[in-house]
């Protein structure tokens, strides 16, 4: 019975790990076909507005996901009506989306496409939750190999007429498919959906939003400020490899998500004793993925990096598994707000330490500000655990 629950565990994780690996390596796929046909140039100013999209997104979701997961939890019988009053209490939020979009000169005459796109990924990403709770994992997958599918094929037929515009365009459209398949799959969902406004969503969500919205500001600091300093050339071959160092975050969340729970219940003597080993493990997925960014960025993209940016790649990848504990470890004594104290604070420290490195040293500078800022949660949030655990011996 314990093999079998262990078994099935694995292939709840290997399944979501897949759908979430996908949505990452799509915009690789992408990335390997734009520079491959075309330019880095143009895959850096698609990255640009990638960039800044994603925030928006951000601000759309607020903190829908985690609110719904926990009011699914407690009403398991009014699923469909806290859904579908929370989609319809955030489509507000497409207002000031737009405002943003007319008035930030980077979405320049792509405006329209660009709020399209961010109302298809609103609607797709709010059935996240649904597959989550329900556990139909399999959906994203098939969403997401169908978009990358759609992706390539509309782009191969008009290869040589590739631009920012048609690039924008082909996205709406897979995005549009993707959505497709997610509707069928939730039409119980769907058929119970109710329109009603209730802003009370909105202030349930906030402290969610918060803790996600500071938290991504930190985690892609670098990022933000690369996109401000460096050309479209380099901008590109940043964000290349952040989607590689994404992959290898994700690689550790999916090992040590199985036993979460395990931490969770277990004495602080206990996760305090692992955490040596959980460094080591952490300096063997830092070393794999140091060996797959070398020969996929050296195969696929024709160049590659310093040996002091995968230097600084390895010291970034080898305490994510030590952070991922650690943050559990908080959430176990309810202390949210101190990680959104810590992370904010570390934030706005990075703005300025950021602003020198990366204007000055380029990718180097903004790898290592990605490496302070992990380090620095990370030295914190230990010492803050070990106050609370033993007070007297600090």
């Amino acid at each position: 019975m314990d093999s079998q629950k262990i078994l099935h565990r694995f292939k709840t994780v290997v399944l979501y790990g897949t759908g979430q690996i996908l949505s990452v390596l799509s915009i690789l796929i992408l990335s390997i076909f734009i520079i491959r046909f075309h330019s880095k140039e143009l895959w850096g100013a698609f990255v640009e507005l990638l960039i800044w999209s994603n925030l928006i997104l951000l601000f759309i979701s607020f903190g829908s996901y985690d609110l719904l997961l926990k009011s699914f939890s407690n009403s398991p019988n009014s699923v469909n009506k806290n859904w579908s009053k929370n989609l319809m209490t955030r489509s507000v939020l497409l207002l000031p989306t737009a405002l943003i979009l007319f008035i930030v000169p980077a979405f320049n005459e792509l405006r329209l496409w660009v709020l399209l796109w961010m109302v298809l990924q609103f609607l797709v990403n709010s059935f996240r939750v649904l597959v989550v709770f329900q556990r139909r994992f399999l959906v994203p997958i098939y969403a997401e190999s169908l978009y990358i599918v759609s992706l390539l094929s509309i782009l191969a037929f008009q290869v040589n007429s590739l631009n920012l515009e048609l690039i924008i365009q082909v996205i709406c459209i897979s995005s549009f498919l993707k959505l497709l398949v997610y509707i069928p799959f939730f039409l119980p969902t769907l058929k119970g959906f109710v329109f009603s406004y209730d802003k009370k969503q909105l202030i349930k969500a906030w402290p969610f939003f918060i803790l996600v919205f500071v938290g991504t500001l930190r985690a892609k600091m670098d990022v933000y400020l690369a996109a401000h300093f460096f050309d479209y050339s380099k901008l590109s071959k940043y964000q290349i490899l952040i989607q590689f160092l994404m992959l290898a975050e994700m690689t550790c969340s999916f090992l040590i998500t199985p036993y979460l729970k395990t931490f969770y219940r277990s004495a602080d003597e206990v996760v305090q004793k692992i955490r040596g080993q959980l460094l080591l493990l952490g300096a063997l997925i830092a070393a794999i993925s140091i060996v797959v960014i070398f020969l996929g960025v050296h195969f696929l993209y024709g160049f590659n990096y310093s040996v002091f940016q995968y230097f600084l790649v390895f010291l970034f990848i080898l305490p994510t598994l030590l952070h991922i504990i650690l943050i559990n470890q908080y959430y176990k004594r309810d202390f949210q707000f101190k990680i959104i104290r810590v992370v904010s604070i570390i934030g706005f420290l990075q703005i300025g330490l950021g602003y020198f490195l990366i204007s000055n040293h380029g990718i180097d500078g903004a790898l290592a500000l990605k490496v302070a800022g992990q380090f620095v949660v990370i030295l914190i949030l230990w010492m803050g655990l070990n106050k609370a655990i033993n007070p007297r011996d600090l």
